[in-house]
């Protein structure tokens, strides 16, 4: 599996604090997304879509965004928008599978003010 820091390497324009803060918002960000059981966290799927929120990430922090929670929170609103999020479907007694369970809502804290979202799971 490709680390932030390998995907980061070949613009190696980040100091050392800026690395750690983008590994600490990758791993916040794939860890809201293990809690939130997406279908996109299936080994299926995992590898591809963790390198797609680093990939967001990095991309964020290029335009100067370098505030943990809000990459975390950036590459999750991406996600929302770009790739469907469903919960992993649980397989009923029959072995067919249920109805899928709520999507990540996105929210932002103040109303929409700051464009900080936060993400709330139901």
């Amino acid at each position: 599996m490709a680390s932030i820091v390998d995907l980061v390497r070949p613009k190696a324009d980040f100091d050392p604090e800026t690395i750690a803060v983008l590994c600490a918002a990758l791993d916040e960000a794939w860890d809201r997304l293990l809690q939130s059981e997406s279908e996109c966290t299936r080994p299926a799927y995992a590898r591809a879509m963790r390198e797609v929120v680093a990939r967001r990430i990095i991309d964020m922090a290029q335009r100067g965004i370098r505030d943990q929670k809000e990459l975390a929170n950036g590459a999750l609103r991406f996600l929302a928008a770009n790739y469907r999020l469903e919960r992993k479907r649980p397989q009923g007694s029959s072995g067919m599978a249920v109805a899928p369970l709520a999507l990540p809502e996105i929210t932002t804290a103040d109303g929409g003010k700051s464009g900080l979202p936060e993400v709330s799971y139901r």
